[in-house]
């Protein structure tokens, strides 16, 4: 089963861009788990330093204010969640949560993640240059998605009769 898995995941998300050889030997450092529906991957404001690579399942991403929740983002096979706390390791920044029945997941640390790009870095360099793609494009649909709130905020205000 889990060699079936591992196909799965070197044809998933950011991995499916990199040549299989580099692939193969970042997957055999991370881990593969399955979650249950409800369970969380990440806690806004909680220590967080593990990225997952989902192979199936959804995953809600949320941020809260105030008492106050806001979902920013569905993600689904392929998607990645975690992926900042490896990079710039903070706080998690959102709540992260499996919201299908169950998951299939491809994780791992950013202690180990860190000492791969160390060892291997031209590899390295092509494993953060395909991670800051997939951030750039989430960056491009949260600026289109704002762009469009302010623009539908706006008509509202001018819709309402004084």
């Amino acid at each position: 089963m889990v060699n079936s898995i591992k196909h799965k995941v070197i044809k998933c998300g950011f991995l499916a861009e990199l040549n299989e050889d580099l692939c193969d030997k970042l997957v055999q450092v991370g881990s593969f788990t399955s979650k249950k529906k409800g369970e969380y991957l990440a806690v806004q404001g909680q220590p967080h330093s593990r990225m997952s690579l989902i192979i199936s399942g959804q995953v809600s991403v949320k941020i809260s204010a105030n008492g106050e929740s806001l979902k920013v983002a569905k993600l689904k096979s392929g998607d990645v969640v975690g992926e900042m706390s490896i990079i710039d390791p903070k706080k998690a920044s959102a709540t992260a949560r499996i919201i299908s029945t169950d998951a299939e997941l491809w994780q791992i640390n950013g202690e180990d993640f860190n000492n791969f790009l160390l060892a291997d870095r031209e590899g390295g360099f092509e494993i953060m240059r395909e991670l800051a793609k997939m951030l750039c494009k989430r960056l491009r649909t949260y600026n289109e998605r704002m762009l469009h709130s302010m623009y539908d905020e706006r008509d509202h205000y001018l819709e309402q009769d004084y």
